[in-house]
């Protein structure tokens, strides 16, 4: 079950929140001033989210090997990716900040 619980009452009640989690596998939204901040969820959704994320990263990279763009090759195909979806209206017309 997932529920969204002040930062106050998180503070208050954590010993029974944490209970929850391992025995019901309940997912805590820890909210401040009504917007979330935080959540408490069981281990394994953790684990279980530090593995795709890795595998996640490991693909982006294994992808941009692939590629083996030179970096303003790089940057052209961005930027033009950004006009396409400006275009499209998916995206801000703010310009592009070069670091």
């Amino acid at each position: 079950m997932e529920k969204a619980v002040g930062a106050f009452e998180a503070r208050r009640s954590f010993g029974k929140i944490l209970q929850g989690v391992v025995s019901r596998g309940d997912r805590i939204v820890v909210e401040r001033h009504g917007q979330p901040v935080a959540a408490v969820v069981p281990i394994q959704v953790y684990e279980q989210w530090k593995r795709r994320r890795e595998a996640f990263f490991d693909q982006i990279e294994a992808a941009a090997r692939r590629a083996d763009l030179a970096a303003d090759q790089a940057d052209r195909l961005v930027d033009e990716a950004i006009q396409a979806t400006r275009a499209q209206g998916g995206w801000p017309a703010a310009p592009r900040e070069d670091t």
